[in-house]
């Protein structure tokens, strides 16, 4: 078979774009077309403080890991996961991989051995700084572990056909500062697993400041097979995800083809009981440039907390000539989507989704999945968009306020907002506390503007009256 990698019509979008922006310039959203409103952000965004570094953990006597900033800083659903805190350090020192039965020593698949025990605080050595593991098969990450990347981007390059990282039952883990990657393959048709997947019974799971590119099927899937009364809390923040099709897809297989529980036909009905939605997620400050569709997808027994990401829509192109879809955030089967405070840039030709039911994105409606629930809330659209809501009082329902993402409005300067998160998406923004500071600062200077803003309109009424 030949392996064909995707040809994004981006790029050439981009080249266009830096043709048409002079260097330095600061003009606001509705200045900037849509097809050039991305290099016009990460040229504000280079211009930003650079995040603070990385602080390694801190390590008692008996070598078990005391303190860290990372636990504190997981926003929203997994809040209070601790990881590896309080379990034994284990540092990686060697790029190599082997076979699961006898990994090599010092190498990520022996540390991750060690903490089948009872859990452990992971870590790689500075000299392998922007490495690349490439690994042999895929991983399983116990529960109580912290996969601690720093802010030095080690990649884990796999198999395509292999999930990177799989979290099946797994409870209290954090991954940070990581890079994902696969081997190339080809869509469709070929075999693809996930970057990181979550499976079973897990719960307080935090993925933050990782980058994502090429990742197989889904970048970072939370699937359980059926419906569950477990509680699955996760949080996927400040990360980069690029140059991929489907990123994310959030729910249980209780409404799949060929397996659908009953209560799937009308699954808005049924929220309080067979499909009541345990599997929450909190995605917060994360962007997503070149993506094609997922942003997320949010299926049975799952509701997805969208909060201040930013969503850069492009086709991907597949080995046999056709473009895939391309949309923001769904909801499907009784899943439920909040999304606030989020910037969706479409700069291609053609209206799309940023986010609705399902049927909002099927041809001529006809999806072959009931629709979810749907709300959106103070959302900043560049470019030809279009936003469907569904049950919106059932979707705001479910926001609850314990573990709510505090979400700024991006609407008064998005080029502004869209630069704060691109400046701390990542593993190079790992050392510090996310793009909050930053977006808050930015919605300050937009009420002082508004308001001096209104003064000045006043005083100019008022003169005229006089």
């Amino acid at each position: 078979m030949t392996r064909a990698a995707p040809r994004r019509s981006l790029d050439a979008a981009l080249r266009i774009a830096s043709a048409l922006l002079l260097p330095g310039a600061a003009q606001a959203a509705a200045d900037v077309p849509a097809v050039a409103f991305l290099p016009a952000a990460l040229r504000a965004a280079e211009r930003l403080p650079a995040p603070p570094g990385c602080t390694p953990p801190a390590v008692d006597t008996a070598g078990r890991v005391r303190a860290s900033p990372l636990p504190a800083r997981i926003p929203g659903e997994a809040a209070g996961a601790t990881g590896g805190l309080g379990r034994p350090l284990l540092v990686v020192r060697s790029a190599l991989d082997g076979p699961e039965r006898a990994p090599p020593p010092g190498s990520l698949r022996a540390a991750l051995h060690a903490a089948r025990e009872d859990g452990g605080w992971i870590v790689f050595a500075p000299a392998l700084a922007g490495a690349t593991i490439r690994l042999e098969a895929g991983l399983r990450l116990p529960s109580r572990t912290t996969l601690d990347g720093g802010c030095g981007g080690v990649t884990l390059l796999a198999p395509a056909a292999a999930t990177t990282l799989l979290l099946r039952d797994a409870t209290d883990v954090i991954v940070s500062g990581l890079a994902f990657a696969k081997h190339p393959y080809a869509e469709p048709g070929e075999r693809i697993g996930d970057a990181i997947g979550l499976a079973g019974d897990f719960d307080r799971v935090a993925i933050l400041h990782n980058a994502f590119a090429r990742c197989g099927d889904g970048c970072v899937d939370i699937v359980r097979r059926d419906a569950s009364a477990a509680p699955g809390r996760v949080s996927v923040a400040f990360n980069r995800f690029a140059d991929h099709n489907k990123a994310m897809l959030v729910g249980s297989l209780a409404c799949a083809e060929g397996r659908a529980l009953p209560a799937c036909a009308e699954p808005l009905r049924h929220l309080s009981g067979t499909l009541r939605p345990t599997i929450r997620l909190s995605l917060a400050g994360n962007v997503f440039l070149g993506t094609s569709q997922r942003h997320p997808k949010a299926v049975a027994t799952a509701f997805v907390h969208s909060a201040n990401n930013l969503v850069v829509l492009a086709p991907t192109r597949y080995a046999d000539g056709r473009m895939s879809a391309v949309y923001g955030g769904v909801a499907a089967s009784g899943g439920i989507l909040v999304s606030e405070g989020d910037i969706v840039v479409n700069p291609g030709a053609g209206e799309r989704l940023s986010a609705g039911p399902v049927s909002a994105q099927s041809e001529a409606g006809r999806a072959r999945e009931a629709d979810g629930a749907v709300a959106v809330l103070r959302q900043a659209a560049v470019g030809e968009l279009r936003v469907r809501e569904t049950a919106r009082e059932v979707a705001l329902a479910e926001l609850a306020p314990a573990a709510r993402v505090p979400a700024s409005d991006p609407r008064g300067d998005t080029l502004a907002a869209a630069a704060c998160l691109l400046r701390h998406a990542g593993p190079a923004g790992a050392g510090g506390a996310g793009p909050a500071a930053c977006l808050a600062a930015q919605s300050a200077a937009d009420r002082t503007a508004t308001a001096s803003s209104q003064d000045q309109s006043a005083r100019a009424r008022a003169a005229v009256r006089h």
